[in-house]
């Protein structure tokens, strides 16, 4: 059963374990809460047992997931044992909104779809993740970013003003960012950590009115090769650290495919001035000095906030496998990044893999603005200005295990490269991020979770309320 379960629930398979899951066996019964109760009794009744928590199963790395496969235990510290619950929580899906006060209710098992078009209706906006079947509390738990929406709405996480959890010892808590003493320590940790910490089986946000999104649009330019893309990527970025980078009133994102494609999202916000087309006409003319064509080029074809937030759920459920391979890598600065570390995005973070895994791409965003100016969540992606991501992706039916092996070679040695990097940040996110890498790749504690002070503060507050390690599937495991 749990082998079939881990088929449908996993949205992909990590690069890393892509040579090995034909040969383990899945042993463990899933189950699935239907209530905060059921999830406290759960864990109250068997206090020995490891738990693995699943929404919408979207971890690179399969962090909960991996969980039902018996014989993954010994590998690594966060494998499973004989004794292990595994709640996968998509009977805990609803979402309720109170129009009056703007605030929207997520349970445990709520997927981005289902929260945006609740949103929508209510006439609010939040800065939410691009993936329709992304969980909405794990995307959140773990620091999770909105190239989108970011610079307006800053992170999703800072937009929470109520979290229902159920700890270690059945104890249900409710908790708010007035929580104090040890519940307040707790709150503030669960908004980057927080799938170490507990089960979330409810999150209350504050909305933002739909109308701070003014419009957005794309450019798309069809490079060929890397050879032709690489003097308008160049230009692009330029555009990006001069124009857009400074600015809190839009965002930009470039996403690279596989035949160099360019995809070039723009978003406007209330607080944004001037006119679209002029602002971006310098792309335009990049794109025709650099001698490559403009397919596509529309400013206003999202024209609401529920448009630009849907804009890529029909790509995204394009991308299929037998099954879809995938690992997330990630870099960023704390300020505009030097010609040297954008030299080294065109060069090197654009690499060989974006043709051996045809279905990869690289999304180079423009961060800041109010997630910077507004809590300090503990994590690395408030920190990050410039950030960008590589997903490497591929069919598995379709690639030999030399070539995997081959491919994930290639993503390590341009880590490596990245690490030594002084200017750059390497794997801050931990949504963004390979946790099941070898662990001379992994982040350090202060960078994944934004700083010194809050990793200390988070394993504190993890050995308080979980000082067994009950909740040991997550991306943090190297460090918790």
């Amino acid at each position: 059963m749990s082998a079939n379960w881990f088929k449908e629930k996993s949205w992909s398979i990590s690069g890393n374990k892509a040579n090995d899951s034909k040969h383990l066996a899945s042993t463990n019964t899933i189950i699935y809460p239907k209530s905060t109760q059921d999830v406290a009794e759960l864990l109250a009744s068997n206090q020995e047992a490891a738990v693995a928590v699943v929404c919408g199963g979207h971890s690179s790395s399969n962090v909960a997931t991996w969980a039902c496969f018996s014989e993954a235990a010994g590998k690594d510290d966060s494998c499973q044992d004989d004794n292990t619950i595994i709640l996968d929580m998509k009977n805990m899906a609803s979402v309720t909104v109170d129009k009056k006060i703007m605030e929207v209710t997520v349970g445990g098992g709520s997927t981005f779809r289902q929260l945006a078009q609740v949103c929508a209706d209510a006439g609010g906006a939040l800065p939410i993740g691009t993936g329709d079947t992304v969980g909405v509390c794990g995307y959140t738990m773990n620091g999770g970013l909105s190239g989108y929406f970011g610079k307006r709405l800053g992170m999703l996480g800072q937009r929470v003003v109520h979290m229902e959890i159920v700890i270690a010892d059945g104890t249900v808590k409710n908790l708010t960012p007035e929580s104090s003493g040890e519940d307040g320590n707790l709150f503030h940790a669960c908004l980057g950590a927080g799938s170490a910490m507990g089960v979330v089986t409810s999150l209350t946000f504050k909305m933002e009115a739909a109308a701070s999104f003014s419009t957005g649009g794309s450019i798309v330019v069809a490079c060929g090769n890397k050879t032709s893309a690489e003097p308008f990527l160049k230009r692009a970025l330029q555009f990006m650290k001069g124009s857009v980078l400074p600015t809190s009133s839009c965002s930009m994102e470039i996403v690279i495919v596989t035949d160099f494609t360019m995809i070039i999202n723009f978003m406007f916000y209330d607080t944004f001035t001037e006119n679209t087309s002029s602002f971006i006409q310098q792309v335009r003319d990049d794109a025709k000095a650099c001698n490559v064509p403009i397919v596509a080029d529309d400013m206003t074809s999202f024209k609401t906030w529920f448009e630009a937030a849907s804009s890529l759920w029909d790509v995204i459920a394009g991308l299929k496998g037998d099954p879809l391979v995938r690992v997330d890598h990630c870099i960023g600065t704390r300020s505009l990044p030097s010609d040297e570390v954008l030299d080294f995005v065109i060069d090197t973070w654009v690499g060989d893999y974006i043709q051996k895994a045809p279905l990869s791409l690289v999304e180079i965003r423009s961060l800041g603005g109010v997630t910077k100016e507004g809590s300090a969540l503990p994590s690395g992606n408030v920190n990050a200005l410039f950030f960008a991501d590589m997903i490497v992706s591929y069919d598995g039916s379709s690639v030999s295990s030399q070539e995997k092996s081959s491919i994930m070679e290639d993503v390590h040695r341009i880590i490596v490269d990245a690490k030594k990097q002084g200017e750059l940040m390497v794997d801050f996110s931990g949504t963004h991020s390979q946790s099941d890498d070898p662990p001379e790749l992994l982040a350090k504690g202060d960078e994944i979770f934004g700083s010194e002070d809050n990793y200390e503060l988070i394993k504190q507050t993890k050995h308080t309320f979980d000082s067994t390690n009950r909740f040991r599937f997550h991306p943090f495991a190297h460090l918790l």
